[in-house]
C-alpha cells in the first residue's frame, strides 16, 4: 500500500518559486548587507556578464573585460581561495563571524550548484579587485566582484 504525502501548497509553491530563480537572483539574495573581509570590509557586487566566451577566461580577456591597461597586475587563482578567509574558521570568531561563514557556504553552495569553470581573477596590487565567475546554463558568465585591501 503507497502512503500519500500531503504536502502544504504553500510550500510547494515556495519551492517552485526558488526552483525559478536565477543564479544572478539568488546570489543577489545572498550578498545583501554582507561584507567581505579585508583591511576594508567592502560590499560584495553581483556580476552578470552576458558573454559567452569560452573558458577558461583568461587574463588578456579579463583585462579588455573590465577595462584594465597591459601594465596592471593580474593574477589567477585556485577559486576557492576566494572563501578561505570566510569559511576557515578561527578562534577569535565571534557569532557574527559565524553566521558570516553561513552566509558565504550559502554563496559557496549556490555557485558550485549552477556555475561551471568557476575562476576566481584578481586585479591591481594593494586595492585588488577580485571577481570570482562562473557560466551558467546558458554559457553566460555570472558571479561576485569586491574589492580586497591588502597593504
Amino acid at each position: 500500500m503507497e502512503t500519500k504525502i500531503n504536502r502544504n501548497p504553500a510550500e510547494s509553491s515556495r519551492e517552485a518559486a526558488l526552483a525559478r530563480k536565477s543564479v544572478v537572483d539568488m546570489l543577489k539574495e545572498c550578498v545583501e548587507g554582507l561584507l567581505y573581509p579585508s583591511e576594508s570590509d567592502e560590499r560584495l557586487k553581483v556580476i552578470d556578464w552576458q558573454a559567452d566566451h569560452q573558458a577558461p577566461f583568461n587574463t588578456i580577456l579579463f583585462r579588455k573585460y573590465i577595462g584594465l591597461p597591459a601594465t596592471e597586475r593580474v593574477e589567477t587563482m585556485p577559486w576557492e581561495k576566494f572563501f578561505d578567509v570566510v569559511l576557515n574558521k578561527q578562534d577569535w570568531w565571534t557569532d557574527n563571524e559565524i553566521e558570516r561563514a553561513e552566509k558565504f557556504a550559502t554563496i559557496k553552495k549556490i555557485m558550485e550548484e549552477n556555475l561551471t569553470e568557476l575562476e576566481y581573477l584578481r586585479a591591481g596590487r594593494v586595492e585588488i579587485e577580485a571577481y570570482l565567475i562562473g557560466k551558467d546554463a546558458d554559457g553566460k558568465w555570472k558571479g561576485l566582484k569586491t574589492l580586497i585591501i591588502e597593504s
